[in-house]
């Protein structure tokens, strides 16, 4: 008689653990997105300087061949 209650009990402290388990999963995810986010934004400011160091080395090089005789 005792035995369906001992299941019953592990049953409740089993699906305790999964829903812990599936707390710790989504915040996981929306920290990962963040994560995403902000590494998307210090992408965006890497590709902007190195387009304006382009633009820079690239008139720096017209000017030198305009002032050759």
């Amino acid at each position: 008689m005792n035995e369906p209650t001992t299941q019953a009990q592990d049953h409740d402290r089993r699906i305790g653990k999964l829903e812990g388990i599936a707390e710790q999963t989504a915040q996981a995810i929306i920290d990962l997105r963040q994560d995403m986010r902000e590494l998307r934004a210090s992408i965006r400011w890497i590709i902007g300087m190195q387009v304006a160091s382009l633009l820079a080395l690239g008139s720096l090089l017209v000017s030198i061949l305009l002032k050759l005789p």
